[in-house]
């Protein structure tokens, strides 16, 4: 497969959005070590649908290479994303651990796989990298 612009801009949009997680996470984390429970709350939140948000870019990315996968991936997202903004305008709190923990969860685990697997053999068809694909920035020339 050959690397197109569209999936370069695709790889990008996928690591701001994993440098976002990470970022709300650590936020999140700092928020309830220092007994800010609905400030981690928020950020929990955030970090939720950010995850969400990224599932659509890899579901596109995905879809790249395979339009029934991608599909598949970006039609399961679009239930998740309708899930999400109901816990979002006040949901239980059990309720959404279930959600994450069997729906959310292993949805990100698939697209991630899915989306390495992409991003490994258009590199590797490009001479690109005959390491391993690890998703990082790209380095400034």
């Amino acid at each position: 497969m050959p690397k197109h612009d569209s999936t370069s801009s695709l790889e990008q949009e996928i690591l701001r959005l994993k440098s976002e997680l990470a970022r709300t996470t650590r936020d999140r984390n700092l928020a309830l070590r220092a007994g800010h429970t609905d400030e981690g709350l928020r950020h929990h939140l955030a970090a939720l649908e950010t995850q969400v948000k990224q599932l659509a870019t890899l579901a596109k990315y995905v879809q790249v290479a395979s339009p029934p996968a991608g599909r598949e991936l970006a039609s399961r997202q679009a239930l998740l994303w309708q899930h999400f903004q109901r816990f979002r305008a006040g949901g239980d709190p059990a309720e959404l651990r279930r959600w994450v923990t069997q729906e959310l969860a292993p949805l990100v685990n698939k697209s991630e796989q899915a989306a390495h697997l992409v991003a490994s053999l258009s590199h590797r068809a490009a001479n690109e990298a005959a390491k391993p694909f690890v998703w990082r920035p790209a380095r400034r020339r």
